[in-house]
């Protein structure tokens, strides 16, 4: 923009990002849906961003770590698992699009990861039962996908 010949402050620049969900209608970027306990999702689904969520949960404070997780078939599912935090209650499921790869085929490559969970059909049975296995002082994580996350923002109108 500044070769186009704007002149934006930095503060302003700073601003809008911080904004940005507010600003754009944006939805499912580290979105709060619930406090008490804690619930957060993001439309991260690669690597790259997936390692920016690991970072984020890492500064979470909470007793457990529940995570509704699910990815697509044509990801690199392996790369994502990989990173994943191991002390987690894992609730894999499967977005209702085509594309969703199988919760039981997820639930198979995650255990060779270390990572252990149940499996489920639908988001919204899988988000139900982390919110009845937490407590006020536990944190939820849903994501993997952004058809999870689309599958999961009605849940919390």
């Amino acid at each position: 923009m500044k070769k186009a010949g704007y002149r934006i402050p930095k503060e302003a620049v700073y601003s809008g990002f911080a904004r940005v969900a507010e600003l754009t209608g944006l939805k499912g970027r580290w979105q709060v849906l619930q406090e008490k306990p804690k619930i957060v999702c993001d439309t991260g689904h690669n690597a790259h961003g997936i390692r920016y969520i690991v970072e984020q949960l890492k500064q979470e404070k909470h007793n457990r770590l529940h995570v509704v997780f699910g990815m697509v078939n044509d990801k690199d599912i392996a790369s994502v698992l990989a990173m994943l935090p191991r002390q987690a209650i894992y609730y894999f499921t499967r977005a209702s699009v085509e594309r969703a790869l199988n919760e039981e085929t997820l639930a198979r490559q995650a255990a060779s990861f270390g990572l252990e969970g149940n499996t489920f059909e639908d988001v919204s049975t899988a988000v139900n039962a982390a919110k009845e296995n937490a407590d006020e002082n536990d944190f939820i994580f849903i994501g993997g996908s952004s058809f999870i996350v689309a599958d999961a923002l009605p849940l919390f109108k």
